[in-house]
C-alpha cells in the first residue's frame, strides 16, 4: 500500500510574492487613511461654504451639505468691494517677488557652485548660519528699517524684503548647478564662451527643476504671509489678500448688505473667503508640482 502523497509546499519566492501583494495592500490602505485625514479640513471648508445660516446651524458638522446653497459666494462677491483689488496686490508681490528671487540665488548660486574666490565657502557657510534666524525676531528693527527707507505701505518695498530670502534659494541653485556635468561647460569655454553666456544659455536651462522649486516655494510662502505684511502695510488699498481677508473677517458684520443680512453664519462666510484666498495657491502648485517634483528628483535638494 502506497503512502499518500504529501502537499506541494509554496516556494519561498512566491510566499514572498503573496506577503508583498499583502504589504502593498496595506501600505494603500494607510495612505488612503492619512491622505484623507489631511483632506478633511479643506474638504469642510468646502463643504461649509456651501451652506447657509440655517443649514450650518443644524448641520455644521457634515461635510455635505443636505441644501446646497451661494448665498456665501453671492455675499463676497458683491458686498466685499476691495477684493479684487487685495487680489490684484497679492499677485503682484507673489510674481515680482518669485522673479527677483529666483534671479538673484540663480547668480549667487552659480558663482558658489562654479566660480572660485577668496573665502567662498566661509561666506556660503554665513549664509546658510542666516537660515536659521527667525525673521520675526526682528520684526519691530525691520518696521523701523523700513519706516526709515520710506518702504512702508508699499507693495515695491515688500518685495524687495521678501525678496532678500534667499537663503534656502541659493543653497537650492548651488546644488542644482553642482549636479550639471562640468565637461558640458568647458566645451563652451573651450568655443568662446564667457561666464555669463554659459551661465544663461547652458547652465540656466539645464537648472530649469531648480528654479521651479524656488518659485514654487516663494510664490505660496508669500502669497499666505501675515505676520511682515500686516505689521508693514496699513493703507487698505495696498493690503494683500491674506491681511484683507483677516480685515474681514473682523468687521465683516458692520459691512454687510441688508439684502444678505441673516441669510448665512458668520463661520460660513469665513470658510468661503478662505478657500477663495488659497484658491490661487492650490491653482499653482497643481500646474507646477510635476516639474517641481523633477527638479527635487535632479538634485534641487541634494544635501
Amino acid at each position: 500500500m502506497t503512502a499518500p502523497a504529501r502537499r506541494a509546499q509554496p516556494s519561498l519566492w512566491n510566499r514572498f510574492r503573496s506577503w508583498s501583494r499583502f504589504e502593498g495592500l496595506g501600505t494603500h490602505l494607510v495612505m488612503i487613511v492619512v491622505l484623507f485625514v489631511i483632506l478633511l479640513p479643506l474638504l469642510w471648508i468646502i463643504g461649509t461654504s456651501f451652506k447657509d445660516r440655517l443649514e450650518f446651524a443644524t448641520n455644521s458638522g457634515a461635510l455635505i451639505p443636505r441644501r446646497w446653497s451661494l448665498v456665501n459666494y453671492q455675499y463676497m462677491f458683491s458686498s466685499v468691494e476691495n477684493l479684487p483689488i487685495y487680489m490684484r496686490n497679492s499677485f503682484i508681490l507673489a510674481f515680482g517677488t518669485v522673479a527677483l528671487q529666483v534671479f538673484v540665488s540663480s547668480l549667487a548660486g552659480y558663482a558658489f557652485a562654479r566660480m572660485q574666490f577668496r573665502f567662498r565657502d566661509a561666506i556660503f557657510l554665513g549664509i546658510l548660519i542666516s537660515m536659521f534666524i527667525p525673521r520675526g525676531g526682528g520684526l519691530m528693527a525691520l518696521y523701523e528699517l523700513m519706516n526709515f527707507l520710506h518702504l512702508r505701505n508699499s507693495l515695491f518695498g515688500l518685495i524687495l524684503l521678501f525678496s532678500s530670502s534667499v537663503t534656502v534659494p541659493i543653497f537650492i541653485m548651488r546644488q542644482t548647478f553642482q549636479a550639471i556635468p562640468k565637461e558640458i561647460e568647458e566645451s563652451a569655454f573651450i568655443d568662446g564662451a564667457n561666464w555669463f553666456q554659459v551661465f544663461l544659455r547652458i547652465a540656466m536651462p539645464m537648472a530649469a527643476g531648480g528654479t521651479v522649486v524656488i518659485a514654487t516655494l516663494s510664490f505660496i510662502g508669500v502669497w499666505s504671509d501675515f505676520l511682515i505684511t500686516y505689521t508693514l502695510i496699513d493703507k487698505d488699498l495696498q493690503m494683500t489678500i491674506s491681511v484683507g481677508i483677516r480685515k474681514l473677517l473682523v468687521i465683516y458684520t458692520d459691512a454687510i448688505s441688508p439684502k444678505y443680512r441673516g441669510q448665512f453664519a458668520q463661520e460660513a462666510a469665513d470658510s468661503t473667503m478662505l478657500l477663495f484666498a488659497a484658491i490661487p495657491v492650490i491653482v499653482f502648485y497643481a500646474v507646477f508640482q510635476r516639474w517641481m517634483m523633477k527638479g527635487l528628483m535632479e538634485g534641487a535638494i541634494k544635501f
